[in-house]
């Protein structure tokens, strides 16, 4: 039971820390559409974590799926969400699977650097539907944000915040991972 309570709370702090830049869009429009550039590297610790104590299936699915849960909840969900959250934690789980989260690092290096594209699945319909998008953000937010909007959304923009998350994504877990130590996946479940 306190295993399961602690592969819980480090996945809710994983939604937390995702959530927390989120947070700053109240502010400016920039902190809200480009979240996943702060978000990939103070996300990279309790993703981590779960990945060095627990090394079984399912733990990059679980945190996607908490922050999905956590965007419907607080009324940012919709298909886009949903469909990068599955897709990336499915892309994750299987760079743990085949590259190995118990025998050495990368798998758990590039299954983050996927799992740090969630919030662009989030913000994509800006893109995609520029002018729902930017009469549902006018409703939620101050007129900063139709002002800024113009301006941040080009293409290359976003070509560049994902080539940024990325790098950032897999340099910070780089840096966590450095003393990495394999373990057994059968030892999660050892007194």
């Amino acid at each position: 039971m306190e295993k399961a309570l602690t592969v819980i709370g480090l996945a809710a702090l994983y939604v937390v820390a995702f959530s927390i830049v989120e947070v700053l869009g109240i502010f400016h429009p920039y902190a809200w559409t480009y979240s996943a550039v702060l978000a990939s590297v103070l996300a990279a610790w309790p993703f981590f974590k779960l990945c060095q104590r627990y090394p079984i299936p399912g733990v990059a699915m679980l945190c996607a799926v908490l922050v999905l849960l956590f965007n419907y909840i607080i009324g940012q969900g919709h298909e886009f969400l949903a469909l990068g959250c599955f897709g990336f934690g499915f892309i994750a789980e299987g760079f743990r699977k085949f590259m190995g989260n118990c025998r050495g690092r990368w798998g758990v290096i590039l299954a983050y650097a996927s799992m740090s594209l969630i919030p662009f699945s989030k913000t994509c319909v800006l893109w995609i539907d520029y002018e729902t998008a930017l009469d549902m953000v006018i409703l939620n937010m101050r007129d900063i944000y139709y002002a800024s909007m113009g301006r941040m959304l080009s293409w290359s923009m976003l070509c560049t915040m994902i080539v940024v998350t990325l790098v950032l994504a897999v340099v910070t877990m780089w840096l966590l991972t450095l003393d990495w130590r394999p373990r057994e996946r059968y030892d999660v479940f050892r007194n």
